[in-house]
Order: structure tokens, then sequence, then C-alpha cells
């Protein structure tokens, strides 16, 4: 066993070469003894964020008609109401903190007087630190005059005087003016913010408080009766403070005098307590005065939604279902919910989405305040942006959709979602909205690998992958096919397969990676006095996008003349008239499992008639008819 002596003299090489702190065990007592290495090693990073006057900014902010005038904001000090944040204006003329109502009320006639709420302050200053989560990983409250951020990562954005001055512009947008100071202890980073230069200050301990004021003590809770003694001394700085000797003043001022000694000094080892973030996100403002028109309703909900995309985007999460509530004067609150086609946190689309909903309501009073209330949220990965228009015109995609969806309805926006069955008229079904992500095929092709051409083998004599082997084995298995529908089959050369193509299952083993049977259309689009060539395979997205925009719920039957050589349709009787066939490409060929008593087998055209367009044309293999069963827009 190691003996004292030797652990203690590692624990001080290691402290000597640099290291933060050393946990040492005593091999005959179980007790822990902590050495810390003071002014070296990795020191934390904290920056903290100032809003002068953050009561006033706000109230401003809210009600833009307050902005230049004399402001106070009054509070119950001891049963009476005293000036507790003077705005400029009225500093100006005259009114001081801790004046009672009345005094300053008699001082600057026309003074503009509202409560002070700590309350609602700790929920602005929560807001502002919510959005602040882009850039920092956690946030300390400092209400009502600012807040804390881990710094920690503050170099990884460019720097840490980028990032600085990072989160003044973002503090900026949310229209509040900010000092931002970033320094390795909390004392001294908060004192040269409020009451010194803002900047970085060095990693290595505290700069030295030669011109900081004594009145900075109070950024770490001492008051008038630790701050009054020490200036009846005549100390004026905190550089005059920490030339005296820590028991001397331990000794006269006791545990008060321990504390401010150290703070003098750059010693506070406080960390950061990151704030516990509400589950619902709710945001609501008071109108200056009741309103009847739509402009002013719509500033205080772009204000209020501004906020609360700001938190959603700070914590990495988009908006699936809203509550736009309205304050209505002598009415109580009326609420309007809205749903989103695809989760969002932009502003401008919930308010163009707000907006509507708002241009359609009838209200018997005055609206007075506004809330939103985010009733349903999910996790927000981000999306690719593209070049061009696009990213504009899927916006409106989904204002327009949102719109739908909150006018008539959730129930009433849905679409067809795909299922792996044979019979067209019967693989698909009704699914709720979703707008697709540009770019991603779609999970029904996932069996066909797009760079393999179906009915062909690689010639690649390298040994396949597991992968290539199971390609090779799809694309054999969807080679498989019977022999042509048509009545008067041509003659097929040994070297060259003339029949159509396309998913067939020739048995249950089969049915697991064929559960969507779509064939390969085989052709190019001919007339009906040419005689039809041998045609070459078309790729698979091709065949993809021949499909009809409008499906038959039904095939319906079609009277149609039959060509006695070629055995497709030459004339078609469509509403009492008789048509002529332009064109037909094809065909197609969709074959069920031929142990399943809904079986089918279909040889499917595309033809053009005159004067009408393009039918989506198949022909049964169990009564030779023809049968539409969808028109191309």
């Amino acid at each position: 066993m190691t003996a004292p002596g030797a652990l203690l003299k590692t624990a001080l090489a290691s402290l000597a070469q640099g290291a933060e702190q050393v946990w040492l065990l005593s091999p005959r007592q179980p007790r822990l003894v902590l050495m810390k290495r003071s002014g070296g090693g990795k020191s934390m990073r904290v920056a903290y964020v100032f809003l002068p006057r953050f009561p006033l900014q706000r109230l401003v902010l809210e009600q833009p008609s307050f902005s230049g005038q004399p402001l106070v904001l009054l509070e119950d000090v001891k049963g009476a109401e005293r000036v507790r944040f003077v705005s400029r204006a009225a500093s100006a003329a005259g009114v001081r903190l801790g004046q009672t109502g009345a005094a300053a009320s008699a001082t600057v006639p026309g003074l503009v007087k509202r409560r002070y709420d700590a309350d609602e302050e700790r929920k602005a200053l929560r807001t502002l630190g919510e959005s602040l989560l882009v850039v920092a990983p956690g946030f300390e409250l400092d209400a009502p005059h600012g807040l804390w951020l881990d710094a920690s990562a503050a170099h990884l954005s460019g720097g840490e005087a980028a990032w600085r001055d990072e989160v003044i512009a973002r503090c900026g947008v949310a229209g509040f003016r900010a000092k931002v100071t970033l320094g390795a202890e909390r004392f001294t980073t908060q004192a040269r913010c409020r009451f010194g230069d803002e900047g970085v200050l060095p990693a290595n301990g505290g700069p030295a408080f030669a011109s900081t004021p004594l009145d900075a003590l109070s950024c770490a809770g001492l008051g008038a009766d630790v701050l009054g003694p020490l200036k009846a001394l005549g100390l004026t700085t905190l550089g005059e403070l920490s030339g005296l000797p820590v028991g001397s003043l331990a000794a006269r001022f006791g545990a008060h005098g321990h504390l401010a000694a150290q703070l003098a000094r750059g010693q506070d080892d406080t960390h950061l307590s990151p704030e516990v973030l509400p589950e619902v996100i709710d945001e609501a403002v008071s109108l200056d005065w009741p309103a009847e028109q739509l402009e002013p309703v719509l500033f205080a909900i772009k204000m209020v939604v501004d906020r609360v995309c700001a938190r959603l985007q700070g914590r990495q999460l988009a908006a699936v279902r809203l509550s736009v509530g309205l304050t209505l004067e002598g009415a109580g609150l009326t609420s309007l919910p809205l749903v989103l086609a695809r989760p969002a946190s932009h502003s401008k689309l919930l308010l163009e989405l707000i907006r509507h909903r708002l241009t359609d309501l009838s209200v018997r009073h005055p609206i007075a305040g506004v809330r939103v209330i985010v009733e349903e949220a999910c996790a927000d990965p981000g999306r690719q942006l593209m070049l061009g228009d696009a990213p504009s015109g899927d916006a409106q995609l989904e204002v327009v959709l949102a719109r739908l969806q909150s006018a008539l309805g959730e129930a009433s926006l849905f679409s067809a979602e795909p299922l792996a069955r044979h019979r067209p008229e019967t693989a698909w079904k009704l699914a709720p909205f979703r707008p697709p992500d540009a770019g991603r095929p779609s999970a029904l092709w996932g069996a066909v690998d797009a760079g393999w051409t179906l009915g062909e083998k690689s010639a690649s004599d390298e040994p396949p992958t597991p992968s290539t082997s199971e390609r090779q084995q799809t694309n054999a298995q969807l080679a498989l096919l019977s022999a042509p529908v048509t009545p008067a089959p041509r003659p097929v050369e040994p070297s060259v397969w003339d029949g159509p193509r396309g998913r067939a299952a020739s048995g249950p083993n089969e049915a697991d990676v064929m559960d969507v049977i779509v064939g390969l259309a085989v052709g190019e689009r001919w007339r009906t006095s040419k005689a039809k060539p041998v045609a070459e395979p078309l790729t698979l997205a091709v065949t993809l996008e021949a499909r009809p925009a409008r499906v038959f719920r039904e095939p319906t039957v079609l009277h149609a003349d039959v060509s006695s050589t070629t055995g497709l349709p030459s004339f078609v009787t469509l509403q009492g008239r008789r048509r002529c066939v332009e064109a037909i490409e094809g065909p197609e060929r969709l074959v069920g499992q031929w142990w399943s008593p809904d079986t089918v087998a279909r040889d499917y055209y595309r033809v053009r008639l005159e004067g009408v367009g393009v039918l989506w044309v198949f022909k049964d293999a169990a009564d030779g008819r023809f049968y539409a069963h969808g028109v191309f827009d």
C-alpha cells in the first residue's frame, strides 16, 4: 500500500503539472481530501447579460406609446408605494429611486405610473433566456437586471468576442439593449458588466478592481448594512478593499467582511445553476388600451408569436398545435385553435395563419390582450433549404394547407397513403395529410435498386456482396412473367423478350419481396396504323410517373371497337359519340398472386382519345374486355 507521504507527493506533482483538482483517499481513514489548485488549469467561462432598466424596456416594447415619456414602476414597501424603476425622461425631470408615488407625481406632472410585477419580469427574462439557448447550453436568471449564460463553448463560435457579439445581436432582435461580459468567475464578470467596461475578461483569475466602485458588492447580495460601514472607513473602490488584510476585515465585520474581501480579490467559487424550463410554452401581452380594430391586435400578436417562435427555436422544437386567446374587455377569454399542416417554428407562417383566422372572427367586445399557447410540439431537426424559388413556394403551400385545416377542421385535410396491394383501386387509403420531404423516395419502391435494369443481370466478374446478391435475386424474380394476354401474339426471337415486363409473384416465397405488384411499361408511343416495334424497357422512374392523377373507384366498361390485327381499340364510344383512338402506349401487365382468391391479370394502356385526352385503360384477361380506370390530367 502506498504511504500517505507518497500520495501527497503525487498530488502535489499533479497540481504542479496543471491539474485543477485532485482527490486523495487516505489509506487509514475512510475520508476524502480535496486539493484544488488556484489560478491554474482550465477554468469555467460564464457570461453575464446585463439589461439596463429591463422592466421599463419590456413595458415600452409592449406599449410603444410610452417611448420617450416620463415613466416609473412602483412597488409596495412597508405599506407605501415607492419608485422601483425610473425612465431616463423621469430621472432627468428629478424623479429618484425610493420616492413615494405621490412625491414622484408632484415632481413631474403627467408622470406615467405602472405597477412592478416581479413574477412577470422573471417570466420575461426566462423567455429571453430560452431564445438564447441557440448559442448557450444553459442560463440562470438574475431578475430583474439580467441573466447568466454558460459560455463554456463560446470559443467554438468563432471566438469569445464573436460569440458575445452574437448574444448582443440576438437580444437586439428581441427588442432589448444589452451589455455582455465574459469571465472566469461570476462576481468579477457581473461587477465589470454592471459597474465597469463590458468585454471579454482573461481566463487566469479576475482582473484588478482599481476603479470599480464599492457599490458593485451589491451584485453579491451585500446591502447597505455592509456597504455603509465600509464606506465610513473611506473605501470607494474594490481595489482599495482588496488591499486590506482579510483577517482584519473578518475580525471587524464578521462573515460579511470576509466575503467582501474575497470578492474584491476575484475569488468567487459559486457555479452556474441552469434554469429548469417550463413544460408549456405560454406567452401573453396586454394592449395599451382595448382595441376595436385589427391593426393593433395584429401588432400585439406579432410580438407574442415572435417570442413563442424564439423559445421553440431555442429548444429545437416545432409547433404542431397552437391556441390563440383573445382577452375581451368584460367578457373573459376567447380561444381559437390553430392546427398546422406541418410542424413549424417560424413566425411568418404562424402570423399568416392567425391573421386569416382573425379576419373572419366577429367579437362583441374590445380586445384587451392576446395570448398564444403551444398545445403540442415535436422535435425540429431542421429542413434542407433549396436554391431558387422553391422555399417561398413551399412556405406558401404550407400556409394554404394550414389555413384549410384550421378553417374546415383537422379531419378535412387528408392524403392518399399507398398500400401493398396489387389492385390499383384498393392500393391506397385515406391518411392525415403530411407534406412529404422533397427528394425522398417512397418506401414502397425500396425493394428495387435504381441502378439496376429489371430483367438484366450484372456483367461484372467481381464476387457479389450480400446486398448485390439480394438485388440480383429480386431482379430475377421481377422478370418472371406469364405469356402475353393479347389474342394475337407476335413471334418472339430467341434472344429478345418481347412481352410486357413487370412484377409478378410466382409463389408464396416471393410474396415478401413483391408485396406491391407493379408492371414496367414497355414500348414507346405508337399509332394504330403502325406496326408495334420491339421496345426497350423503360426505367422505373418513368413507370412511376406514368400514373393517372385521378383513378376511378371502380373500373368502368369501355365500349370499344377492337382491331382484328392488333387486338387493341381503334374507336371508343363515349357519351354517345364514337371517338377515334389517336395513340396507345403499353402494355404494362399487373398480375396478382395465383394462389389468392382475389387474383387479377390485367394489361394496362395509355389511350389517347380524340377530343378527350389520355385514359388509363386495361384489358382484363378473365373476360377479354377493356375497362377505363383513370384519367391523366
